[in-house]
């Protein structure tokens, strides 16, 4: 009978054991998965409260144009030297570096990149094309924060 006892015994501190490993695992798992969502949730917030709209392209002259932005969110928007800017005909647009000394490039007018595109604030860029912009053409301008939202625009060069 006593070895029946030191057996049940052996077995309940074996199983308490497991158990304590299982929780564990089960609790560090948990907590994974909460930092993953948070992160997650931080990151679609951000995404919701940035958005932009192009409200206005026009031909400044034989291969530059001038946008205009407006931040229509509800945050500032930083980061400006890192905008993704797609230029082209629709059917091939490529994209354009910032500042880069050689066209296809694109510069702020009057805005500093170190500046906060403040929420309701519009903001104006030049795109220098290495080539003349052809009448009758339709262009694709497609702009992208680091964040990914994006905004594009299609005008024609009369």
């Amino acid at each position: 009978m006593s070895s029946g006892m030191i057996s049940e015994g052996i077995l309940i501190i074996a199983s308490v054991i497991i158990a304590g490993l299982i929780t564990g695992i089960v609790i560090s798992k948990v907590g994974t998965f909460e930092g993953y969502y948070t992160a997650t949730s931080e990151a679609q917030k951000e995404k919701m409260l940035s958005k932009f709209e192009i409200i206005h392209v026009s031909q400044l002259n034989n291969t530059s144009a001038n946008i205009w932005i407006k931040n229509t969110g509800l945050t500032p928007i930083v980061e400006l030297n890192k905008f993704d800017v797609y230029f082209g005909p629709v059917t091939g647009a490529d994209i354009v570096q910032y500042s880069s000394g050689s066209t296809p490039q694109w510069i702020f007018n009057g805005t500093s990149v170190t500046s906060v595109w403040s929420e309701g604030e519009t903001i104006q860029i030049t795109l220098q094309d290495d080539s003349a912009l052809q009448s009758s053409t339709s262009y694709l301008v497609q702009l992208t924060i680091s964040n990914g939202e994006s905004d594009d625009y299609i005008f024609s060069v009369p």
